[in-house]
């Protein structure tokens, strides 16, 4: 894989993250609730979290990174997307940042499936597991405080 191609990817990856950034910021703007708009910022500050990580991403980078399997609960499996409503609960925010992080992951899985260079592999690879993290992170959050 060339620079050129990395930094496509990359700037691909950072934009969807810009997008997140932008609909929580817009989302807790929105919200009707204190503790809701307080959630919508913090998912947003994890974004720009999750953007400066790619940022700072490089080609060395992704080729020393050992792909881990990360454990899908398959909880988001099971739901329906949820649209944004400004007195969305807080249980609906979980499962709307859920099914974001499940649709980035099969995205990255599905273009990984599409490309022959395995160098190109691994960065989807890499995109993956991180979108994967993120997926499981709210699964946990919504086992442990919603489910039970």
């Amino acid at each position: 894989m060339n620079e050129n191609k990395f930094e496509e990817v990359i700037q691909f990856a950072i934009k969807k993250e810009i997008g997140s950034v932008n609909f929580y910021s817009r989302a807790s703007e929105m919200a009707k609730y204190p503790g809701t708009k307080d959630l919508f910022l913090e998912l947003a500050e994890e974004e720009r979290g999750h953007r400066k990580l790619l940022e700072d991403l490089t080609m060395g980078k992704v080729a020393e990174a050992r792909i881990e399997s990360i454990p899908d609960l398959k909880i988001s499996d099971y739901m329906v997307d949820v649209e944004f409503r400004p007195d969305i609960s807080y249980a609906d925010i979980i499962r709307m940042s859920m099914k974001s992080e499940e649709a980035s992951l099969k995205m990255y899985n599905d273009l990984k499936k599409g490309v022959r260079d395995e160098q190109l592999k691994k960065l989807f690879s890499f995109l993956a597991q991180e979108e994967a993290k993120h997926k499981l992170k709210f699964e946990k959050i919504y086992d442990d405080e919603i489910l039970r």
